[in-house]
Parts: structure tokens; C-alpha cells; sequence
């Protein structure tokens, strides 16, 4: 061995192989090796020529700097480590039945990269000595939940506080009841608290006792305070009584459902259009055919299942048929099945899929979260009645179909007069011009009187004292409106606003505000209010009440589909409060 190697120490990977380099003992720099090109001519050269003694006054070789700008550096991971890890990825999946999907997961990205970091920092560990056991997870799982919510229950007291509205969902499944907030500044809604078991039967009045529990005794809400608050929940009897007391607003999806489902109703529809009974019947058994035998991976796309309560996957199922029309009866056709799609008619499957699609589409949009939707209840509204009104070109059947859903649209769906006012807070769509003129100066005269006693203060005191809690590092900082993706509104615009070049004499600021108003961005409405809240203080300060409530409780039942994935077999011993923290963080974090 040449005595040139006495200067150098090997740097190799965790598993002793060599990674390519050499650390020079005098002045700790990293020098790329390859002994079977480079032999040791270069080291030799860089201890005559290159290798620089510490000066004087540090005292210390630099040998920290060096091997961090080492370690911290992105490395190319060789191909067999990478099959390694793959492998022992299947093994966690296999050995705790666990889906394929953990392993890209946030949550489990965020732990591999710190143990990633514990290894470049600490070497070489066991495992066993860094994970923590399942008992110290669930007490933490609790204090970081009650961490967290002791941040966000200051927030939403200062709100209703300031004379602002809350907005907040609320449902019941199984034996639970989960309660969530939304507003403005925070349009995400967030899961304030659920409560499993339900002890008592879910009448209203133990609902209403429950709710109150929650809110009051458990979270410290102020009971003169609840009256802000605007529940929007389904059309159960029990919710709908517990909160007679409060303000509510039926779930739109939920009466969109309705409609659906006595629209389609399969008795009605066999006495009065069998055609239609006939081709939903059919398309419904020929996707669970293609779902139980072999032919369903070897389509294009996959065809979806008809749900038995959720009526707008009827849509859905029609539609995914439609998509692959032709490769489904050449499949069927290969295997002497032609006849299960030769009874599903194409011009009827054509009309129901095009018929349904504005239903889907309204409640797709009427449940998001990332955006202000009490505003949209009215636009779609009009849009689906003229949408079922039967055309001058619509067969018979056709026409039934329009009629049924027509009926029911307006027996179902209730508009309120907290759908009016967001609409007049969309400046695109102030002037109203979808309601008449009677309507239209009601909406008005109700702004005016809810506004009157606003000072405009109020919001500027909400925007400097309100903070969003950034629960991933505990940092407080000024809230701000979601930045939401501009969508045209080629389908609502025979009701934008249409202004007179006349002057006019402007007596108040609603008059002001539905004059020539400019919106860029027509559906950033909070940061438009944000912006304008000078122009409009009272306004601002009104619509700070009113976007914040949802159109429609769908965020409630989320919640409830992560529950149940929460509560299974193997973790029915988890106490009510441990779920009721993992809930909370699964939706905070």
C-alpha cells in the first residue's frame, strides 16, 4: 500500500461500500477516487500542492463544513438499492396489509425523510431504538389534536364575537356526530370535533343536547353566541328539529339527490316511461356482468357501479357506457354476451346521459370546500329548471323525463333568502337579473338593513386580530383568502350584470356597489372583498357573513368515510376521544 494513502480516509456508504471518495486527513476535503483510472499520482499532487493547513486563529480543521456540504448533497440512489427498498416496501404492505397506496402517502413520505435524516445524523441506528411504541403514538395523537384545536376554537369565539356569521355542518351516522366550522378567512372547512358513541337514541332532543355539550361544555362556546351560527345540514327529521332553535339551510347536494331520486324512481319510471326503467335496469346489470367475470380489465376504461343511494352515479354509469360503446360490444360480442348491450338503447343512453350530466355537474361544484358555493345555489337552480323544461324537439319520452324532474325540482329545492344576498355579494351578478323586479329590491332593502349597523370596523378588526394556525409548524401568521383557479361561467352569463352609461346618483353603498363594478377574477371573490373592503366596509363586513356558509354538508360525510376506514375490526378498542383526534388531525395536518 503506497504511503500516500497514510493522508486519506476512505468515505464509504452505510453498508461499507465505497462511494468513490477520499477525505484528506490534513484539511478534510472530499476528493472523487477511481483507483482503476486515477492510481495515486492526483492524491499526492493535492498533498504537495493543494492541501491547506486551518489558519492560526480557528484552531480546528474544518472537518464538520465539509462532511455536511457531503452528506446534505443529492445522490444518485444505484438502481439495485432502489429494487431494495421497492422490495421492502412490498413487505410492508404484505407482512400488515396495508394498501400499495401507503407507501406515497404524505404522511409516511414525511417519516422515511426523517429517518432518513436521523441516519445522516446520528449513523447507523437500529430501528426499534428510534420508533416510538403504539401507546406514546396515541397519547401524542391526543395532545397534538388538543394543541391544535385550543388554536382554532380562539379564532372562530373572535369571529362570532366581531357580529360575523359562522358557517357549520353538521351529520350523523352509525352511532356519531361530527361538528365542522367554515369561514371566510379559512374556507377550508375543518373538523371541530366529532363524538362516538352517541349514547342516547338520535332523537332531536338528544341531538340538540349533544350539539350544545359539544359546543358549549366541551370547545367553551358562548351559548348567546350560537344564534351567528348558520347550520347546513340534510333533510333528516331529527337534525332539522334539534336545530329549530338556529339557523338553517338544507344541503343542496342532498335535495339534488331527492330530486334524482324520485325523478328516476324505478316503479314511476316503469308505469310511465318502461323504456327508461328498461335501460337503466339494463346498463345497471351489465356492469356488475363485466365487474364479476374476467372482461372488465380488458376494456379501455373501466365502467362504473350504479350506487343504490347516491343517485347521481346513475350519470355516471350511463355515461361510462357511453364512453366505450363500441369496444364494449366487440368485447361482448367476442364472448357471445352481445345481447346484454343490444338491450341498452344508444339514442336513449345518449338523452339520459345528456339529460343527467348538468345534475352531476351542480353538485359537483355545489360540494366544494376550496371556494364560496352559497353563492352558486341560485345560477343552478335556474339553470336546471330550464334544462328540465321539455323541448319543442323531445320525444314523448323525453319529454316525461324533463316533467318528472321539473315537478320535483320545485317541490324539492328551497331557495332562502341567504342564497339571494350571496348572489348580490358576486359582483359579477349583483343586479340580479334572473329574479324579478319585486325580488330584486327585497334582496336589496334585507342588505340594506343588515348592513345598517355596521361600522366597517369590525372587518378591519377581524383582518389584524384573526390568525390561521399553520398546523404543520405551529407558525401564526396573517390569514388569507385561498387563491382559487379561474373557471368561465359560459353557462351563467345571460345573467351577468348589464350597466347603463347613464349617470346616476348613488345614495348608499349598495347603489355604489351595483354600478360598474369590475371583477377580474370571478370567482376569488374573498380576495375581491379583501381588496375592496375600503371601497365597501359595510359590504365587506357582510360578505364575510354570508360566503362563509356552505351550500352543501358534503365535507361532514367525508369525514365520515375517513371514520370508517378509522373505526374497523381490528381497532375497535380505540377510545371515542383517540378517534376523535385522529379525525381532527387527519383533517387539520
Amino acid at each position: 500500500k503506497s504511503t500516500v494513502w497514510k493522508n486519506y480516509d476512505i468515505v464509504v456508504f452505510s453498508d461499507k461500500s465505497p462511494c468513490g471518495y477520499v477525505q484528506c486527513k490534513s484539511c478534510k476535503t472530499l476528493l472523487k477516487y477511481d483507483s482503476k483510472k486515477m492510481g495515486s499520482s492526483s492524491l499526492q499532487q493535492h498533498a504537495v500542492k493543494g492541501c491547506s493547513r486551518p489558519s492560526s486563529s480557528s484552531g480546528a480543521w474544518p472537518t464538520q463544513s465539509y462532511m455536511t456540504s457531503f452528506v446534505q448533497s443529492e445522490k444518485k440512489i444505484p438502481v439495485p438499492k432502489k429494487s431494495e427498498i421497492t422490495d421492502k416496501c412490498v413487505t410492508l404492505c404484505c407482512k400488515d396489509i396495508q394498501p400499495f397506496e401507503t407507501v406515497s402517502g404524505k404522511g409516511f413520505i414525511e417519516l422515511a425523510q426523517e429517518l432518513i435524516n436521523v441516519g445522516a445524523t446520528y449513523g447507523r441506528v437500529s430501528a426499534s431504538s428510534v420508533l416510538p411504541h403504539p401507546s406514546t403514538i396515541s397519547r401524542r395523537c391526543c395532545d397534538i389534536a388538543e394543541q391544535k384545536r385550543k388554536g382554532l376554537i380562539p379564532q372562530i369565539n373572535d369571529i362570532l364575537l366581531s357580529n360575523v356569521s359562522v358557517g357549520m355542518t353538521t351529520d350523523i351516522i352509525w352511532q356519531g356526530l361530527a361538528i365542522m366550522s367554515h369561514q371566510t378567512l379559512n374556507l377550508k372547512p375543518v373538523l371541530v370535533t366529532t363524538m362516538f358513541p352517541l349514547e342516547e337514541a338520535k332523537t332531536s332532543e338528544n341531538v340538540r343536547h349533544e350539539l350544545l355539550k359539544l359546543l358549549v361544555n366541551t370547545l367553551g362556546f358562548d351559548p348567546s353566541n350560537l344564534n351567528k351560527v348558520v347550520w347546513v345540514t340534510d333533510q333528516g327529521a331529527n337534525i332539522v328539529l334539534a336545530l329549530r332553535p338556529y339557523r338553517h339551510l338544507n344541503c343542496q347536494d342532498h335535495l339534488l339527490n331527492t330530486v334524482l331520486r324520485h325523478g328516476l324512481d324505478s316503479k314511476e319510471l316503469t308505469c310511465e316511461v318502461p323504456d327508461v326503467e328498461e335501460t337503466i335496469h339494463n346498463a345497471k346489470s351489465l356492469v356488475k356482468y363485466m365487474k364479476q367475470s374476467s372482461l372488465a380489465p380488458q376494456l379501455p376504461k373501466t365502467v362504473i357501479q350504479m350506487g343504490e343511494t347516491r343517485f347521481s352515479t346513475v350519470y355516471l354509469t350511463l355515461n361510462s357506457i357511453q364512453e366505450i360503446y363500441h369496444e364494449l360490444h366487440k368485447k361482448l360480442e367476442e364472448h357471445r354476451e352481445s345481447y346484454r348491450l343490444e338491450n341498452i338503447a344508444p339514442d336513449m343512453l345518449q338523452f339520459l346521459v345528456s339529460f343527467l350530466q348538468p345534475f352531476y355537474e351542480a353538485q359537483r361544484e355545489l360540494e366544494g370546500d376550496a371556494y364560496p358555493t352559497l353563492n352558486l345555489v341560485i345560477l343552478w337552480f335556474e339553470k336546471l329548471k330550464r334544462h328540465c323544461q321539455p323541448l319543442s324537439s323531445d320525444t314523448p319520452v323525453q319529454a316525461a323525463v324533463r316533467q318528472r324532474h321539473y315537478v320535483w325540482l320545485l317541490k324539492k329545492v328551497e331557495i332562502h333568502d341567504l342564497h339571494k344576498i350571496a348572489l348580490f355579494l358576486w359582483p359579477k351578478f349583483n343586479q340580479l337579473r334572473m329574479l324579478s323586479n319585486h325580488e330584486r329590491e327585497e334582496v336589496y332593502s334585507e342588505v340594506r338593513m343588515l348592513i345598517k349597523n355596521f361600522t366597517g370596523a369590525e372587518y378591519q378588526h377581524l383582518q389584524s386580530n384573526i390568525v390561521i394556525v399553520d398546523v404543520n409548524n405551529d407558525v401564526s401568521g396573517p390569514a388569507t383568502a385561498p387563491t382559487v383557479a379561474k373557471k368561465a361561467l359560459t353557462d351563467f352569463d345571460e345573467w351577468e350584470n348589464v350597466h347603463d352609461d347613464e349617470g346616476l346618483l348613488l345614495h348608499d353603498e349598495v347603489q355604489k356597489y351595483t354600478q360598474k363594478v369590475i371583477m377580474e377574477n370571478e370567482r376569488d371573490l374573498l380576495n375581491w372583498w379583501k381588496e375592496h373592503n375600503i371601497v365597501y366596509p359595510k359590504l365587506s363586513m357582510l360578505a364575510r357573513s354570508v360566503l362563509c356558509i356552505p351550500a352543501s354538508s358534503s365535507s361532514s360525510k367525508r369525514n365520515f368515510s375517513v371514520a370508517g376506514r378509522t373505526i374497523e375490526q381490528w381497532r375497535s378498542v380505540l377510545k371515542p376521544s383517540t378517534i376523535n383526534s385522529i379525525l381532527f388531525l387527519n383533517d387539520v395536518l
